[in-house]
């Protein structure tokens, strides 16, 4: 009885894991109000235009764009950008927005998404202001985060597995479950570390001055979905031990 009261609990502890990652997974893949909510980062260019004004002297009009025409046409910036493991939305402030095309572990390249919104008359003053940062390395960003994003993916599939093989009364799916489980935690905890680093470096312009009293005006903030992912990697951790307890102590009767 031991073995099948630890799988239980396992399963439990699986199953709020794999609830979690759903809703990373389904973080904006659209602009519903579910999903909107829900993101691993998000940059925040609404106050950007002051700085724009602060060092230009003069007033950004069309620097926002107000009609949610295409990404990167330079049409206009969007007020938040936000970044999801497979597509990226961009959003005004009013709710309203529009999403790039879908890929498998979707990159967040903030500064050529936000350079590409900009219209043109104001291209070469955001390449001017926004400091050298990793915030302008977009190799760095994307490669971070896309392999991150993988990494959550297949971490999320393997605790699935991990919640199939626990209800299958064996010692064999119960090492099987055990195994998938400890590869789950290990897989979300690189691809958060890696989505978290990432944050962690793109942030450090929000203090940057470009006048006296006015920063820059770009925050890059962690979301709902990077939590989730935390939350999830610590669930996923504790249903190991009760899986390898299963597996030692399981005795059909």
């Amino acid at each position: 009885m031991r073995g099948e009261h630890c799988i239980a609990g396992a399963s439990v502890l699986s199953a709020i894991a794999i609830i979690l990652l759903v809703f990373v997974n389904i973080g904006q893949i659209g602009t519903g109000a579910l999903v909107s909510g829900i993101y691993m980062a998000q940059v925040n260019v609404a106050a950007y235009g002051a700085a724009v004004q602060a060092a230009t002297k003069s007033t950004p009009n069309g620097l926002y764009d107000t009609q949610n025409n295409p990404l990167g046409t330079s049409a206009g910036l969007r007020q938040y950008y936000r970044y999801g493991i497979y597509r990226a939305c961009a959003y005004q402030k009013d709710g309203s927005g529009i999403c790039s095309d879908s890929s498998f572990g979707h990159p967040m390249e903030p500064y050529g998404d936000v350079l590409a919104d900009t219209p043109s008359k104001f291209k070469s003053t955001f390449n001017q202001i926004v400091p050298n940062s990793t915030y302008k390395n977009d190799s760095y960003n994307s490669a971070m985060t896309r392999i991150g994003g993988l990494l959550i993916f297949v971490g999320s599939a393997l605790a699935a597995v991990a919640l199939i093989l626990g209800v299958l009364k064996s010692k064999v799916f119960f090492f099987g479950a055990a195994t998938c489980s400890g590869l789950s935690a290990f897989l979300l905890l690189i691809g958060a570390t890696l989505w978290t680093a990432c944050i962690a470096q793109d942030s450090s312009i929000a203090d940057y001055a470009v006048a006296k009293t006015q920063n820059l005006g770009i925050t890059t903030t962690a979301g709902a979905g990077l939590y989730l992912t935390w939350a999830a990697f610590v669930f996923v951790t504790l249903s190991v031990l009760p899986y390898v307890i299963a597996c030692c102590t399981f005795r059909r009767d």
